[in-house]
C-alpha cells in the first residue's frame, strides 16, 4: 500500500493536475521530459480543453485552436504566433514519432496570460473555464437508395446506383473514422431499403452534426456526364429540377405515391425546412468543399454546387448535402464509377472536403 501511494505520489509530481471551474475533481496530463525539459503531448490535452489542432507539414507549422483563438507554433521554434502577434514560449515545439508536444510553460505561464478570464494557474493547479464543444463529431452517410429500390441504372454494364452509393459510403466510413477520429453512422450499411423520412429521422434522432446523401446521376443522354453537389432549396435550374424529380421519384414509386408525397409536403415538413434554414449557409459551404474536391481528385466534369428540394435532405437539422458522382447512364462513367479503386478515390475528395469544412466549421462554432 505504502509503494502504491509513493507511485502515486510520484507520477502526480510529473503531471499537470488541470480543474475545470464549476466541476469537482481534477484531470492529470503527463509530462515528458525532453532534452530536461518538460512537456505535454497535444494528444492528451485536446479531450480536456476540447481544443483542435491542425499540421501543415508544407510550412512545418502547428495550428492550435483553443477558446476560439489560433495559435501557430514553428516546428522546433520557441516562437508562436497569437493574434498577430508573436510571443516567445523560450523552449521549441517538438514532435516525436508523430506526436507533437508543447513545453509546459506555455499553460502554467503563458495561456493564463492570453486568457486571464478563462485560465490561471497557482499553487500547481491550471484552472480553466469548461470549453464548450460544438464542433463537428458524428456523420450520418446516407448511401441513397436500396433494396426494392435500385436507383439509376447503368446502359451498358447494367449497373445499379445503389451498389455504388454504397460502395463509396463505406470507404469514405473508414477514412473519417480512421483519420478524423469521428462516429460515423450509416442510414444503410448493406442491401436495405431506407424511406426518404426515415433517413432524416435517423440523422436527427442520433444528434448528427453533419448529414451526407450519396447518389449517382442518369440522364436520358449517354454524353451527360460529370460530378455535382446539392443542398436544400427550391430547384432553380431546369437540370437541377431534373435532378430533383430523378431522386424524389422514390416516393411516388417506393412509398405509396401520392399518399406519402403528401406527407413530405405536409405541414411537418414546411416547418422542418424553415428549422433547416439556419444551416443553409453552412450546407453551401460543405457542398462547395465536397464539389471543388472531387472535380479536383477525380478530374471529373464540374457541374457545379447547386440547389435542389430533395426529399432526403428535408427535416434534417444540421447541415445536409447531396453528392452526385457521375452519370450512370455515360458508358465512360459507368466503368469507373463501378470500378473500386475509383470508388476509393472518390470517398478520399469528399473525405478531404468534409475535413476542410470541419476544420473552419469547429473553429467558428467554438468561438
Amino acid at each position: 500500500m505504502l509503494i502504491m501511494l509513493m507511485i502515486l505520489a510520484v507520477t502526480a509530481a510529473f503531471g499537470l493536475n488541470i480543474q475545470i471551474k464549476g466541476q469537482t475533481g481534477r484531470k492529470t496530463v503527463v509530462e515528458k521530459k525532453i532534452d530536461g525539459i518538460d512537456y505535454l503531448a497535444i494528444d492528451d490535452l485536446t479531450p480536456i480543453f476540447k481544443c483542435i489542432s491542425k499540421q501543415e507539414k508544407a510550412d512545418q507549422r502547428l495550428y492550435f485552436h483553443l477558446y476560439g483563438e489560433t495559435f501557430i507554433f514553428l516546428d522546433s521554434a520557441s516562437y508562436y504566433t497569437f493574434k498577430n502577434q508573436s510571443y516567445n514560449a523560450h523552449f521549441p515545439l517538438l514532435s516525436e514519432s508523430g506526436k507533437y508536444y508543447i513545453p509546459l510553460n506555455f499553460f502554467t505561464e503563458l495561456l493564463p496570460q492570453h486568457f486571464p478570464q478563462k485560465v490561471s494557474f497557482a499553487s500547481g493547479m491550471l484552472r480553466i473555464e469548461d470549453p464548450q464543444d460544438y464542433g463537428v463529431h458524428v456523420i450520418v452517410l446516407d448511401p441513397g437508395h436500396g433494396g426494392k429500390d435500385p436507383g439509376a441504372v447503368g446502359k451498358k454494364l447494367k449497373a445499379q446506383e445503389k451498389d455504388i452509393n454504397l460502395g463509396v459510403a463505406l470507404k469514405l466510413k473508414v477514412l473519417l473514422e480512421k483519420e478524423l477520429g469521428l462516429q460515423v453512422l450509416m442510414t444503410r450499411n448493406d442491401d436495405r431499403f431506407v424511406s426518404l423520412g426515415d433517413r432524416t429521422k435517423f440523422a436527427n434522432d442520433n444528434r448528427a452534426n453533419l448529414f451526407v446523401s450519396i447518389h449517382t446521376n442518369a440522364s436520358k443522354s449517354t454524353s451527360s456526364k460529370g460530378a455535382e453537389t446539392y443542398y436544400l432549396s427550391t430547384a432553380v435550374t431546369s437540370d437541377a429540377r431534373a435532378v430533383e424529380a430523378l431522386e424524389n421519384q422514390v416516393v411516388d414509386l417506393y412509398e405509396g405515391g401520392v399518399e406519402a408525397r403528401s406527407k413530405y409536403d405536409g405541414l411537418d415538413f414546411i416547418l422542418s425546412d424553415l428549422s433547416q434554414t439556419e444551416h443553409l449557409e453552412s450546407s453551401n459551404e460543405l457542398a462547395g468543399n465536397i464539389q471543388q474536391n472531387i472535380v479536383a481528385g477525380t478530374k471529373s466534369y464540374d457541374r457545379g454546387v447547386k440547389q435542389a428540394n430533395f426529399y432526403v435532405l428535408r427535416g434534417a437539422f444540421m447541415p445536409a448535402v447531396l453528392v452526385e458522382l457521375g452519370f450512370i447512364s455515360n458508358p465512360d462513367e459507368e466503368r469507373l464509377l463501378v470500378d473500386s479503386d475509383y470508388q476509393q478515390r472518390l470517398a478520399r475528395t469528399i473525405f478531404e472536403g468534409i475535413k476542410r469544412f470541419k476544420y473552419r466549421y469547429d473553429r467558428i462554432r467554438n468561438t
